[in-house]
């Protein structure tokens, strides 16, 4: 896992696994006062015409559009004038600078960051991608390279070094590269299939791109180089059937295309954008403990994109850190509203209900993050939990700590099951447990108690 990556998951970097600050409220005032301006030059002018009436501005969509993507560029600026030193902000400046599609300044800045830190995976993988799409093959060689060698799990810098690696003729590398992905993706499978093409494994070729057509049926680009290979494998009419399947699909492909270019909506790409920058760099001021700033970009990130998600996440937990308890609620709520797959949102949710005394709402997140996650044990434990504190359906309580038990053999969850146990009448099972749960953490003076208390109610 590259160190952008990783810090996504603590929260400390910008853009994980795109992958972004402004002071809103001065902004909406100077642009409050802007607005102010030129009414009143336009109302001065038309009172010396004799007009009689005000002239007001109206903004158009290219005009808000304008005024946004100034605001991103000057929330990644303002940063990184505060923390020029810092690697995670100026490779999210090199981040912005993309989006904007100032690709040199962007590829300027990923190169300061690695000099700021050398084991930046994602930002030489940034670089390598960038020069791989200007046709510099050998460049970018070198820093996808670099980048596997700091994140050999990266899949994503695996295929495109295979891909450059194609590009150069080192076929035989290429192939090397692209066999150390565990699972590939359609465009992994196409790629190696064209690899074996051009080394003549024609079978091999077949497979590959057979199996990226399961996964994509729609590719034709995968359909046209299954087509070619059934034609070196002397199987001319499988090959015309593929090559007029490839031409149809490429048509509607197309097609659809077109309608999506007619359909573009600039300004809703450009504030997703926005929110996503504004969430990023929100992160890296509260890993620097500016927490009202990170609350206030958040804050202002929900607004312009009503489904980005992590900007809600990071309020929700930010919320829930500082006992607001009901906006953490409503955030999560969002969340789950937006991603109803995130076991580790329900989770969230049902403990701050647990914290607002309403356990019924609480059951029913803590049964979700079950269903959803039924091999992790947070769910059966935390389930469980609630029953012993509300003491109802104790029996079934202790079946959820022993699920969890199993599921992980933890000091915690023991010392649970034994309080389930305990509550039920179980005082041999309470001991067992408990005795467990002193044996994975012998100077927790908590479990001690808690061993004292059933040995004294068995005596």
């Amino acid at each position: 896992m590259s160190k952008r990556d990783k810090s996504r998951i603590k929260g400390n970097n910008p853009s994980s696994q795109r992958r972004r600050v402004a002071t809103v409220w001065m902004f909406a005032l100077v642009a409050a006062l802007l607005a102010a301006g030129i009414v009143g030059v336009k109302l001065s002018k038309a009172s010396r015409l004799g007009a009689g009436r005000s002239a007001k501005p109206v903004m158009t969509d290219a005009d808000n559009d304008r005024e946004l993507r100034h605001e991103q560029l000057d929330a990644a600026q303002k940063l990184l004038t505060e923390f020029p030193t810092n690697d995670d902000v100026v490779y999210l400046a090199g981040l912005v600078h993309e989006d904007q599609g100032d690709t040199d300044q962007a590829m300027k800045l990923w190169a300061r960051s690695i000099e700021l830190d050398a084991t930046r995976g994602d930002a030489n993988e940034s670089l390598g991608q960038a020069l791989l799409l200007r046709d510099d093959y050998a460049a970018a060689e070198k820093y996808l390279r670099r980048a596997l060698e700091i994140d050999t799990n990266s899949v994503n810098a695996r295929f495109r070094l295979a891909k450059t690696l194609s590009q150069q003729g080192k076929l035989q590398e290429a192939l090397v590269v692209l066999e150390k992905v565990g699972t590939l993706s359609a465009e992994g499978y196409r790629l190696m299939g064209e690899i074996c093409q051009q080394l003549n494994q024609h079978e091999r070729a077949r497979t590959n791109y057979e199996a990226a057509i399961r996964l994509k049926a729609d590719f034709p680009e995968a359909y046209y180089g299954l087509a070619q290979t059934f034609t070196q494998l002397g199987e001319a009419g499988k090959s015309r059937e593929l090559m007029e399947k490839s031409s149809a699909l490429r048509k509607e492909s197309d097609e659809q295309a077109r309608r999506a270019h007619a359909e573009f909506n600039s300004l809703a790409v450009t504030r997703q954008s926005v929110a996503r920058t504004h969430t990023d760099v929100g992160r890296v001021y509260m890993v620097l403990g500016k927490t009202a700033k990170a609350e206030e970009l958040w804050l202002r990130a929900a607004a312009l994109d009503s489904k980005n998600v992590l900007c809600r996440l990071q309020l929700a937990v930010l919320y829930q850190q500082t006992r607001r308890d009901r906006e953490a609620l409503h955030f999560y709520e969002q969340a789950a509203m937006l991603d109803p797959k995130d076991g580790l949102t329900q989770l969230n949710m049902g403990r701050i209900c647990m914290k607002l005394q309403n356990p019924d709402r609480a059951q029913t997140a803590f049964k979700e993050v079950i269903r959803l996650e039924p091999k992790r044990p947070e769910g059966y434990s935390a389930l469980a939990q609630l029953y012993i504190q509300t003491r109802s359906n104790l029996a079934e309580a202790e079946r959820l700590a022993t699920v969890a038990t199993e599921l992980a053999r933890e000091a915690p969850y023991f010392a649970l099951l034994s309080q389930a146990c305990a509550q039920n009448g179980n005082q041999d099972g309470a001991l067992s447990a408990i005795n467990q749960a002193i044996e994975l953490q012998p100077a927790n003076p908590q479990f001690v108690q808690m061993r004292e208390t059933i040995l004294g109610a068995k005596r």
